[in-house]
């Protein structure tokens, strides 16, 4: 996976996109294009999800 490269992942039951902002060895920090509230306030819109758990556009 690339930097920058557009990802859609699911977390918690809903479905989000977002963009790769930095990778590690079996995950990556997503800056989340579509947060919810949760997101927002708790993780300023930016999470770390398993590459388990994603699928490139």
């Amino acid at each position: 996976m690339d930097t920058k490269e557009k990802v859609f992942f699911k977390w918690q039951g809903g479905r989000y996109e977002g963009i790769i902002e930095k990778e590690y060895e079996n995950s990556v920090l997503i800056e989340v294009n579509n947060p919810d509230d949760e997101l927002k306030d708790k993780y300023l819109g930016r999470i770390v999800v398993s590459k388990k758990e994603i699928k490139k556009k």
